[in-house]
């Protein structure tokens, strides 16, 4: 009796950890994300290039596995042109930013139709992946970004390729 109650137990931990993918639209954040799991809505004021910004934070990582995360951030500029006053600037802004944060990034432009803004992807120190979208629209920044431990992820790829920014 006392296997068959670990058994079911084992059975029911098992399908409690497997993720499912969450598609998340949120019209007050001007975004539409497809996480891998449940993501959890986080408040927060940090400074940064463009001074302190309020920032808002979809995040999740996988059961098990702190080493990896998928995460939008979207934050509103503060008010005066520190960081830059054209969307190239601003965006150059964040860049430089995240290359002092992460480390040396490759950057590829979005089209227009999806941005202003750019992809990019960094190899970290601790051997991760970390693979972004950054688009400047309507005063906000929209950073979508997933760290894995390899890169070609499915679940990456996945979660860029299906994140939209809805703000005009």
């Amino acid at each position: 009796m006392t296997r068959l109650w670990t058994g079911l137990l084992l059975i029911a931990a098992l399908l409690g950890c497997s993720e499912r993918p969450r598609r998340v639209v949120n019209a007050n954040l001007g975004i539409i994300a497809t996480f891998p799991g449940e993501p959890r809505l986080h408040r927060h004021t940090d400074p940064g290039p463009f001074g302190t910004m309020e920032w808002f934070d979809l995040a999740m990582s996988p059961a098990g596995r702190m080493d990896e995360s998928f995460s939008v951030s979207v934050g509103n500029l503060p008010p005066g042109n520190q960081g830059g006053t054209t969307d190239q600037e601003i965006l150059d802004t964040f860049q430089n930013w995240l290359t002092y944060r992460l480390g040396p990034l490759t950057r590829s432009d979005l089209p227009a139709a999806q941005g202003p803004g750019f992809r990019y992807r960094v190899n970290l120190a601790s051997g991760d992946v970390a693979e972004g979208i950054v688009i400047y629209r309507a005063g906000r920044i929209h950073h979508a970004q997933a760290i894995t431990s390899q890169a070609g992820d499915p679940r990456t790829r996945a979660f860029l390729d299906g994140f939209v920014v809805t703000t005009r």
